[in-house]
């Protein structure tokens, strides 16, 4: 009996331990990322550009508090544009052969907020509980917390904050397409602060190991105006 209660005494030492940990993780990276100041944000415009298949493609994204979201890219002189207007997301692509806009059904409305850089999937998840700590793990020669974020839907994102900065040095995923699974990892190399709030800037993209290409953003903007015109087609 004596030796249980030992064990049940230790279990929950480790489960509290493990818990003031993820805390102090998450209140460091708050703090780090500059969060506090982005609450207090209204707009955010960023600009850069896409790189993919030997090409350099620019991209524009917009977001105006609470959820309203738009998406510029260039491609061959044409313009693709998905867009969220608070209450229905819409897409114009040129490359199916129509600039009319199209409807983005409901249960794909998620891919479009993941532009939102006012959400902070970390924090959205710690808060709702759906954070585990499992460990630290070098990315690219600098050790890092390794956390699992699971999202409403059940999704699993693995992050990595590095130990020093507290600043999201990489991402994977685990994606199904066409009947295969891949494995998606982001590496964020190049930080940039904005008004007291930190935006990844540099970021290397990798499927199943293969560098794929990445996103650089030149140009971040907060509280330029931006009129609610801007997210109607």
């Amino acid at each position: 009996m004596k030796k249980s209660l030992a064990l049940v005494a230790a279990l929950l030492v480790v489960s509290v331990c493990s818990a003031q940990s993820l805390d102090e993780i998450a209140n460091k990276y708050y703090a780090a990322n500059g969060i506090e100041n982005l609450e207090k944000a209204q707009t955010i415009t960023m600009q850069g550009t896409i790189s993919q298949m030997g090409m350099e493609l620019p991209i524009t994204i917009m977001v105006k508090k609470p959820n309203k979201v738009k998406v510029l890219q260039e491609y061959s002189g044409m313009e693709i544009i998905v867009l969220f207007d608070g209450e229905k997301g819409y897409m114009v692509n040129p490359l199916t052969g129509s600039t009319d806009p199209v409807e983005i059904p409901g249960d794909q409305l998620s891919s479009v907020q993941e532009y939102n850089v006012f959400r902070d999937s970390f924090m959205e998840a710690f808060k709702a509980g759906r954070v585990t700590l499992d460990g630290e793990e070098d990315v690219e020669g600098k050790p890092a917390f390794k956390l699992t974020l699971t999202s409403e839907a059940g999704t699993a994102t693995t992050l990595f904050i590095d130990k020093e900065s507290f600043l999201t040095v990489k991402t994977a995923q685990t994606v199904s397409q066409m009947g295969q699974e891949m494995l998606v990892e982001s590496y964020v190399r190049e930080h940039k602060e904005i008004n007291g709030a930190k935006f990844g800037t540099v970021i290397a993209q990798f499927v199943n190991g293969s560098e794929l290409g990445g996103m650089t953003f030149e140009k971040i903007e907060i509280d330029a105006p931006i009129d609610d015109s801007v997210f109607k087609l």
